[in-house]
């Protein structure tokens, strides 16, 4: 074991899956959560069900953190980011490892110069510009998770398959910061978690961006799993339309999707029953991250004079479809 201290902060579906699987494998392990989540983890600890077998812990949890970790896992929403900052602060230390694991273009994305096109993300993504001001890009690796999680209660998680997370430094190393992403994918490795280290972690998060926008707002239309999206002959003429159009904002930055539309069709075929999580958001009266997965992208297309009607018209009757329903912000 390397005796890296890890701490994930966010315990919904993605980040107790994370969470589990790591103190399962024997990892040090802290969490950080809010509201029901924290008082739930603190009676009844973290329940994963993987495969029809129960793993059950009680890792540390607290509210804020204590101190600097090694590395640091943010696995909440893309709009609660800003308002977690305050109980993250206290884990980063000069030499901690950032690891956001967030759907859509993320925040740090907004602040290179992939694309001048980019430039426009930064209201929409990081409105108050907290997020770049104290999350240093140096220290941040972008992290791309595929997991088929869901949490019917706070602590209590059901995953189809085991996770897959790809990890890559999304600023040229120069402290010797990749050969820790590749003790931590080797350590994850062993947790049970199939991890990868990137050196395209842009196209990695494009490809995950484009299967998202062709899959989740969608879900939240026809209230359809990835598995029917992708065989029902009427949804899936509407994936490959989205998948298009995402893939040609993405050339049109200069970053490829690094999957054909047909592979990822395939891959949402073999998720089978597994509902999107925008769509898990939408049943549960949730906020949907319809910004950093549908806006951000609409965004870099208007700047880039690429067309995106089928993207348009989903994100247009999703806003109908959450303005019918009442909003339950929830907290993790």
């Amino acid at each position: 074991m390397t005796g890296l201290r890890l701490c994930v902060a966010g315990v919904g579906a993605l980040g107790g899956t994370l969470a589990a699987c790591l103190a399962r494998g024997g990892a040090s392990v802290s969490l950080i959560a809010r509201g029901e989540t924290l008082s739930r983890l603190r009676t009844q600890g973290l329940t994963l069900t993987e495969s029809g077998t129960v793993f059950t812990c009680q890792p540390a949890v607290a509210e804020r953190a204590a101190g600097p970790v090694d590395v640091l896992f943010l696995t909440v929403k893309s709009h609660q980011l800003s308002s977690l900052l305050p109980a993250v602060l206290p884990a980063i230390g000069r030499d901690t490892l950032i690891v956001p694991i967030i759907n859509g273009v993320p925040w740090w994305m907004a602040t290179d110069d992939t694309s001048p096109a980019f430039r426009t993300l930064p209201p929409l993504l990081d409105p108050t510009g907290q997020l770049a001001s104290h999350l240093p890009t140096q220290q941040i690796a972008g992290g791309v998770a595929y997991a088929f999680s869901s949490s019917e209660a706070p602590g209590q998680i059901h995953s189809l398959r085991p996770m897959r997370l790809v990890l890559g430094l999304v600023a040229p190393d120069m402290s010797g910061r990749d050969s820790r992403l590749n003790i931590l994918a080797a350590l994850l490795n062993t947790c049970g978690i199939d991890a990868s280290v990137s050196g395209s972690i842009h196209a990695e998060v494009w490809t995950k961006l484009v299967s998202n926008v062709a899959s989740n707002p969608l879900s939240v239309i026809t209230g359809a799993t990835l598995g029917t999206m992708a065989t029902d002959r009427a949804t899936r003429a509407i994936v490959h339309a989205t998948l298009d159009e995402a893939m040609a904002v993405g050339m049109a930055c200069g970053i490829p999707t690094l999957k054909p539309a047909e592979a990822i069709c395939a891959m949402m075929a073999a998720a089978g029953p597994h509902q999107t999580s925008m769509l898990q958001d939408f049943r549960a009266g949730r906020f949907l991250e319809t910004v950093a997965i549908g806006d951000a992208l609409v965004a870099l297309a208007r700047a880039l004079a690429v067309p995106t009607p089928v993207t348009d018209t989903l994100l247009g009757l999703v806003a109908f479809q959450r303005h019918s329903l009442p909003l339950k912000e929830q907290t993790s």
